[in-house]
């Protein structure tokens, strides 16, 4: 996995050049242009949310999307920890070692900024207090925009769809890592819809959250290059990194609901 610029240090990040950047920051602007369009349309998130009201009241349905939408984002957040941590002792993992890191300080960082700064900000109600005809698969405190699942769906998993999809010196794309990279960014995109499916968010709530995900990794990707350029992040020092990014994510996983 290569860097741009000279590196310092022994770490290293998937490519990421300018032109790469640029086109995620499109896609934010993008997403977040759509949130906006749908929020102001009059009755679009309404109309979207009550229509999926009588499927809600079906059990299979009910059952499927209520475990989807509460316990798919552990499936994504748990084996990446599991394998960073796995990462400083199998060599096979060490390429792979910033992409994960990415992964965890982009969610770590971004929740508490999402939930509860942005959501106290907006303060937009639940779909079911605003329009009481609209049930719900079950009770989500708060409120609702932006969907704070369905940033965590896109901050865990696109460093990874990334890297996966980057050809570099130290990892080389294949159609196995192709297949890989599909899945999870069809894994992410149903987490985020299941939450309107849930009735617990609009469809303007996830595409704003979806596109904060994407704007932090570019940011949080940007420092992490800045800093192994400059030799501030090297395999000294990384230890204390990944301390701080799995402190932070526990907390937020105890104190943020």
């Amino acid at each position: 996995m290569e860097m741009d610029g000279t590196n310092t240090s022994e770490l290293k990040l998937f490519e990421f050049k300018r032109h790469k950047k640029l086109f995620l920051l499109l896609c934010t602007v993008i997403l977040w242009i759509s949130a906006l369009i749908t929020y102001y349309i009059p009755g679009f998130n309404y109309v979207l949310v009550a229509s999926l009201n009588a499927l809600r009241t079906d059990a299979l349905f009910g059952w499927f999307w209520y475990n989807y939408t509460l316990y798919m984002l552990y499936i994504f957040l748990i084996p990446i920890i599991i394998l960073y941590i796995m990462s400083f002792k199998v060599d096979q993992l060490k390429p792979y070692r910033l992409v994960l890191f990415l992964s965890m300080i982009t969610t770590a960082i971004g929740t508490p900024i999402v939930d509860p700064f942005m959501k106290n900000l907006f303060a937009i109600p639940r779909p079911w207090i605003a329009y009481p005809d609209i049930n719900s698969l079950y009770y989500v405190p708060g409120f609702s925009f932006p969907s704070g699942h369905s940033f965590q769906s896109f901050s865990t998993t696109l460093p990874i769809i990334i890297c996966l999809l980057t050809s570099a010196e130290t990892v080389k794309r294949n159609w196995k890592k192709v297949i890989l990279a599909t899945i999870l960014l069809i894994l992410a995109l149903i987490l985020a819809i299941s939450r309107v499916l849930a009735g617990v968010h609009y469809i303007s709530d996830i595409l704003f959250g979806i596109g904060f995900a994407i704007f932090l990794v570019v940011i949080l990707a940007s420092v992490i290059q800045w800093l192994l350029k400059n030799n501030y992040l090297n395999v000294q020092n990384e230890k204390w990194y990944a301390l701080v990014s799995i402190l932070i994510l526990i907390i937020n996983t105890i104190f943020i609901r």
